[in-house]
């Protein structure tokens, strides 16, 4: 039996337009921590690594990746901070009362949110690529077809990655 016996399968990504700005809200389970943000995702991805694990509970996390600037926190939160692949800080924010966790800063993407997919309303989550499936958890099943890294992101999505968030590659 799985260490993680309430999550439901990876999705494939579905068809739809990245480039099309959203207004959505992400919110805890009591609602004393909430996130609004206004803009595009640059990068949507699932993350099987052990921190991601540890932190959320889940045997993954599926996360949208925006700009800091397009993102407003309202209300307090915990903090679990971490070193990356890249060696720079993630910072993981949950709730104080409830301890949902909501959203991620990477220190490595210029303080980009990573924020819980599942919490954003409305939103579609279309994910790019599952990151980390070489610590993947038992009993997870990524569709097939789907781009894998057992790393860090490939290439073209890191080169995505630093464009937006840096303005370079």
């Amino acid at each position: 039996m799985s260490m993680f016996p309430n999550f439901r399968e990876c999705q494939m990504p579905r068809e739809g337009n990245m480039t099309e700005i959203i207004k959505a809200s992400a919110g805890c389970g009591c609602g004393a921590l909430r996130l609004d943000v206004t803009g595009v995702p640059v990068v949507q991805l699932v993350c099987h690594c052990s921190d991601c694990q540890k932190i959320s509970g889940m045997p993954y996390v599926e996360a949208a990746f925006f700009q800091s600037d397009q993102c407003s926190v309202h209300g307090q939160a915990d903090t679990i901070t971490v070193k990356g692949g890249t060696g720079f800080d993630k910072t993981h924010y949950s709730c104080t009362s409830c301890k949902t966790p909501l959203y991620v800063t990477v220190a490595a993407l210029n303080g980009a949110f990573a924020i819980a997919a599942k919490r954003l309303v409305p939103f579609k989550f279309e994910p790019q690529v599952h990151v980390w499936v070489s610590e993947k958890a038992d009993g997870v099943t990524i569709p097939s077809g789907i781009l894998q890294s057992p790393g860090a992101p490939p290439k073209e999505i890191i080169d995505t990655m630093v464009s937006s968030f840096w303005g370079t590659k």
